[in-house]
């Protein structure tokens, strides 16, 4: 069967005929999904399926032999040079799936050819981890020839029996991940350098991460120290120093769980994830509260006597911004509450000599400044309503 056969020659009749490659992948386990990497690690069959007229025979002239085995060691006959472009290590089946295994070529007497070698690929993966606990990851398995081009080798999507491209009926679920559906597409890309197609499979995963795991380790804890930051305002004012303990706390607590999450997630600038974004609000308001009460509690404790209150504060905090907000300066009356003032002395002034004038025989020694007199007397007639209780509060 072997005689003038060629490995190295392509099994076409025509040069200019192309060869077609089907391919299939039996996905049977997802191991690993590295997010700090942007790597995944599954475990899958491919099967590849091409016809060699070469390589036909009829059974009955040959003891009704219907299918012949090749080891792919020995490369006694035609391979596709097949590889996974996206690839993060060596690619073949026998060495990284199990090096006693070797993987066979299953060749019928009509020429077909079956290769499901088995391994374990480590590919790479663009996350996107805004919604982290809740994201959801798209990952690809690109596969293409390295030297033929399309005019030469056509890759074709594995449809018989109308089965999907990718069998997951083996398929063993994983911890952290599931997988909530498959497809495959084939592309043809051009380059530069040639001006023949090259066409590639995407066989595409698409996982959705298990939140619940993460829901009661990082989103309940995060959410009760968040609330607890709240706490923090409803202390009372006086005792400070518990508060500033207190928010302190909290925040040790907060970069914690923020540390925790930036070693789970992927350090880029392209997707941040909303839950970090979170942790670093929380962060600085509890960094600016506990900053407040230090300045507050620094301002309670203040003396007169070491510590004086600077012109330009005075001015603004007094003069300035109580005249912006409309409100009474200390020190400061208004030009119509001055003339009611001058109004009302006079009244009382013409009030308080009548009532003086009907004290019987009881004389008034002046010994205090007019000023005060004046004052105190106003107080007492705005006080008393009649001239009756004026002089009662003079007695």
């Amino acid at each position: 069967l072997l005689k003038n056969y060629s490995a190295l020659v392509r099994p076409a009749r025509n040069p200019n005929k192309v060869s077609n490659v089907s391919m299939k992948i039996f996905l049977q386990q997802l191991l690993n999904v590295d997010e700090q990497n942007q790597l995944i690690e599954v475990n899958a069959w491919l099967k590849y399926t091409w016809n060699d007229y070469r390589l036909r025979w009829r059974p009955i002239v040959h003891d009704n032999i219907s299918s012949l085995r090749f080891p792919t060691d020995e490369q006694q006959i035609w391979l596709p040079d097949i590889l996974l472009y996206n690839r993060c290590s060596n690619f073949s089946a026998n060495e990284d799936f199990d090096s006693s295994c070797r993987s066979n070529l299953v060749v019928y007497s009509t020429g077909e050819i079956n290769w499901i070698p088995p391994g374990i690929f480590k590919i790479s993966c663009k996350m996107d981890i805004t919604m982290f606990p809740f994201d959801e990851q798209t990952c690809s398995l690109k596969f293409g020839s390295w030297t033929y081009h399309g005019f030469a080798l056509d890759l074709l999507i594995d449809t018989s029996n109308k089965e999907p491209p990718i069998d997951t009926s083996t398929y063993i679920a994983n911890g952290e991940w599931d997988l909530i559906g498959t497809s495959a597409k084939r592309e043809v890309s051009f380059y530069k350098c040639c001006p023949e197609p090259y066409p590639t499979l995407n066989f595409h995963l698409y996982l959705k991460r298990k939140s619940f795991y993460h829901i009661f380790n990082i989103i309940v804890p995060s959410m009760l120290i968040s609330g607890m930051t709240l706490l923090g305002f409803c202390l009372p004012p006086h005792d400070m120093s518990e508060k500033i303990g207190f928010q302190t706390t909290i925040l040790l607590s907060v970069c914690f769980f923020l540390t925790i999450l930036s070693e789970m997630t992927p350090t880029t600038s392209e997707s941040i994830p909303l839950l970090g974004v979170f942790f670093s609000s929380v962060t600085l308001i509890v960094a600016m509260s506990t900053t407040f009460t230090v300045c507050v509690l620094n301002l309670r404790y203040r003396q007169y006597a070491n510590h004086k209150f600077p012109p330009m504060i005075r001015f603004i905090f007094l003069q300035f911004i109580p005249w912006i907000m409309l409100m009474k300066r200390p020190g400061y009356r208004f030009s119509c509450a001055k003339a009611l003032d001058e109004q009302k002395l006079e009244e009382s002034t013409s009030l308080m000599q009548t009532t003086l004038e009907q004290l019987p025989g009881e004389k008034l020694e002046l010994t205090r400044k007019v000023g005060e007199v004046r004052h105190r007397l106003l107080l007492i007639f705005e006080r008393c309503l009649h001239v009756d209780q004026v002089v009662t509060k003079l007695r």
